[in-house]
């Protein structure tokens, strides 16, 4: 049945190749640029000129989808899949790209500052409110040769809003909902001579779904801008502070009885981040062009539950970006080069098990080159390599169960080698082919666990991952166009939870899909999109060889349909459905797998400069888990039961 249904997709597919992938409710026009195929937010590429599956979510498309926060919009991505214990909670929040479950594969960036933090691959979600985004622009495969460690699976770049071509602008926007739900937030923006700014600010807050599941944060960024005859200087600094609570899983017997109700234990969290970079942008006789860029961040946050956990983790470094552009035998050649530096520091107390500190710090040299030719008007050939040389020290004492304690030095030298080729075989459409290295070093929590109860494994090695990649995309038509992509992934000593050891391992493993999306505008008032990705996640090696790789759906499946009833109007419906998820800790398969479907909509209507809307997340009332789970240490099944029905009725003003 499955692959009768693959064969499907896939004939549909090649009868109209795919394009890239925007949502928006507006008439299908040219793709929008992405610039997640170079290493910093200076150039703007065409999508039919990426060697990659892309998608770029516009502005358009986030004022008109349902979702409340920028997980709820990522969700509705192809392959894409959310892993959140809560629901809404951004700071609990994971995403799956590519069969990489809840292990980070996906570098995060945030107007192309490294934004995962120290200790696992976490991001900070709500960090980054939908009223401050532009776009957001999501480049799938392996881009450690541009953009380093971390980017197995690929890239999402948040690209914040630019300033406005005039004095002042901006936004006042405010929402409430049922659930304890409000949400307030403001942008200002302008330009003058040669000067600019952008400052945007949020509160939000939601009193959960299930009892003991609350949220409040606060944000803030503020980017002034001045060119200069040195070149474009950008300040940015970014604040962010929540407190969140978390339930707890719950037993069977409690998830029939009340799936509203707290377990166990009530979790508790609280996030400090302070992020501030330097933009540097000049172009010389048009030839050359130097990006650089320099960043600090610290992130402080402390949690309360089984044990009392602080974790302090400054980073900062620099990045230096060269691109000269010339024209050997008359054909349109780029060469791109540079280096980057980080320091990553990681400090984490535990107590409730006696008292521990963890003390993990790293530092990374990097330098890179990339060279795109344009053989021909419609062929292009891009590759390039990058050598990272990490030094790092970890001091980790004993945790429960207790291992051997372990101070000292490790370094890692990695090469991670990139080759692709695109064809322009017609107006906005192309194939491409590519196979890339791409590699993640053990994370300070992949090495030290946060959680008390789990074993430390100073001796993991780093996770190196071989894809192969093709695909076509073509946008010719307003009456279908879409994208199609196939990947597959050697991937050697992937780090995994082992229930059985109560902590982290390595063991080799294989990764491979199908991307498809589709998306139509038969009528100007009417466009709808859909996506399928399955995906094929399994170890080759270790006690689990031939075992599906947890929390990673085997489909997922996404939909949505605008209409334009009349001048103002815009309501969208949008489903997602994923089935075949293995619940976490069920590395043996042996227990049921995890299946939901979600509808969502919104209604807004639009008056000169006030917009209003009402939307529904989870129309249906669905009951349902993202992250479904198994206990190791009861060996039981447990539920992270997702919220139901959720409303909200807001106004925006701009100016």
């Amino acid at each position: 049945m499955q692959r009768a249904v693959l064969g499907m997709l896939l004939a549909t597919a090649v009868c109209e190749a795919g394009a890239q992938e925007s949502r928006t409710n507006a008439p299908v026009t040219l793709p929008p640029l992405v610039v997640t195929a170079t290493r910093l937010p200076e150039e703007t590429v065409a999508a039919e000129k990426v060697p990659a599956h892309v998608t770029v979510i516009t502005r358009e498309a986030i004022a008109q989808s349902p979702a409340a926060t920028l997980t709820d919009l990522l969700r509705q991505q192809v392959g894409l899949a959310g892993l959140d214990t809560v629901g809404f909670d951004g700071q609990q929040s994971q995403f799956s790209l590519r069969g990489y479950g809840d292990k980070a594969g996906t570098l995060i960036l945030v107007d192309g500052v490294r934004a995962n933090d120290a200790g696992g691959g976490f991001f900070l979600w709500n960090s980054v409110p939908l009223a401050a985004i532009e776009r957001v622009e999501i480049i799938r495969g392996g881009a450690s040769t541009t953009y380093g460690e971390g980017a197995a699976a690929g890239v999402i770049n948040i690209i914040t809003k630019e300033a406005a071509n005039k004095p002042l602008s901006g936004s006042v926007s405010a929402s409430v909902g049922n659930l304890g739900y409000y949400q307030g937030n403001f942008t200002l923006s302008g330009r003058t001579n040669a000067f600019s700014y952008v400052v945007s600010g949020s509160r939000n807050e939601w009193a959960g779904w299930r009892d003991g599941a609350n949220y409040r944060g606060w944000n803030l960024l503020a980017k002034p801008a001045i060119e200069t005859p040195a070149g474009r200087f950008t300040f940015s600094y970014q604040f962010h502070d929540d407190y969140s609570e978390n339930p707890d899983i719950l037993t069977p017997a409690q998830f029939a009885a009340n799936p509203r109700q707290r377990g166990a234990t009530q979790f508790t969290f609280e996030q400090e981040l302070h992020r501030g970079w330097i933009d540097y942008h000049k172009t010389f006789e048009e030839a050359w062009t130097v990006n650089a860029k320099a960043f600090a961040t610290k992130d402080n946050g402390f949690g309360t539950g089984f044990a009392r956990v602080t974790t302090v983790q400054p980073s900062y470094g620099g990045t230096v970006q060269v691109d000269w552009k010339t024209e050997p035998w008359q054909r349109a050649n780029t060469l791109t080069f540079g280096g980057e530096a980080v320091r990553q520091e990681f400090a984490q107390t535990i107590v409730g098990f006696g008292t521990t500190t963890t003390v993990i710090d790293s530092s990374t040299l990097s330098f890179f080159a990339q060279d795109t030719l344009q053989l021909t008007p419609k062929l292009s050939l891009a590759a390039g390599a990058r050598f990272d040389h990490r030094s790092t020290f970890l001091d980790i004492p004993n945790l429960f169960p207790p291992p051997p304690p372990f101070t000292g030095s490790k370094e890692n030298n990695v090469w991670s080698p990139k080759g692709s080729l695109s064809y322009e075989f017609a107006e906005q459409s192309s194939a491409w082919v590519s196979f890339s290295q791409a590699y993640r070093l053990p994370s300070a929590n992949d090495i030290a666990s946060g959680d008390p109860r789990f074993a430390s494994n100073p001796s993991l090695v780093p996770v190196n991952a071989r894809t192969l990649e093709f695909g076509v995309r073509s946008q010719r038509h307003k009456l279908l166009g879409g994208s199609l992509a196939y990947y597959h992934s050697w991937v050697e000593d992937d780090i995994f939870s082992d229930p059985a050891t109560f902590g982290n391992n390595n063991a080799d493993a294989v990764r491979q899909g199908v991307e498809l999306t589709l998306n139509s505008q038969p009528a100007p008032w009417v466009d709808a999109d859909f996506s399928a990705a399955w995906s094929d996640a399994h170890f080759t090696s270790g006690t689990y060889a031939g075992q599906r790789q947890v929390l990673v759906p085997e489909w997922q499946l996404t939909g949505g349909v605008n209409l334009r009833p009349a001048a103002g109007w815009t309501w969208r419906v949008e489903t997602v459905y994923v089935t075949g998820q293995r619940r976490f800790n069920d590395l043996p398969n042996a227990l049921s797998q995890n299946t939901y479907t979600v509808v969502n909509t919104k209604l807004s209507y639009q008056w000169k400069n006030l917009t209003t809307y009402a939307a529904v997340n989870n129309l249906l009332d669905r009951l349902y888990e993202q992250f479904p789970t198994y206990n190791t240490f009861a060996t039981a099944l447990r539920h992270n039961p997702a919220p139901g029905t959720s409303f909200r009725l807001g106004v925006t003003a701009t100016f």
